[in-house]
């Protein structure tokens, strides 16, 4: 009788220990925000872009190179948005690194107002930021190696 008890009871234990379900651990997510401007030739990288990760208190920006680095689990939702960005959720997987294209609202009457000298220098900062990227694209910088 005592057997049979023993039996049932590792079966049971047995049985509750295969059932469990493994705990999602935080690991380290990093990426880059592009935006898909008119005006470029190639996507440019967003500074100082707010990412949050809904559900949690957890919020970051991108540097200046449109990097970013955040602690996440897979199954989270990495939420963009902010002053003339559409909002983008990005839903987190078993990839470590992302590059994510943005939309950007650009106001079209900002432009238009804009002087002739303020232009050109836009223009010049503009053909050194993409001689910049384009580089920094060579050297494997934006690369995801996952």
């Amino acid at each position: 009788m005592n057997r049979i008890i023993i039996c049932i009871l590792f079966c049971h234990l047995s049985i509750l220990s295969f059932g469990q379900q493994p705990v999602a651990k935080n690991r380290l997510i990093h990426g880059f925000i592009f935006d898909n401007s008119y005006f470029s030739s190639i996507p440019l990288p967003v500074s100082e872009v707010p990412i949050e990760i809904i559900g949690t208190k957890i919020k970051i920006v991108t540097d200046n190179d449109g990097k970013f680095e955040v602690e996440a689990k897979e199954g989270d939702t990495l939420m963009i948005s902010g002053p003339f960005i559409k909002t983008k959720k990005i839903l987190i997987t078993n990839k470590n690194c992302y590059k994510i294209n943005l939309d950007t609202v650009i106001l079209d009457n900002l432009i238009h107002f804009q002087s002739k000298k303020a232009a050109r220098q836009n223009s010049r900062y503009y053909r050194k930021l993409v001689k910049k990227v384009k580089e920094k694209n060579e050297h494997g910088f934006y690369d995801c190696l996952d």
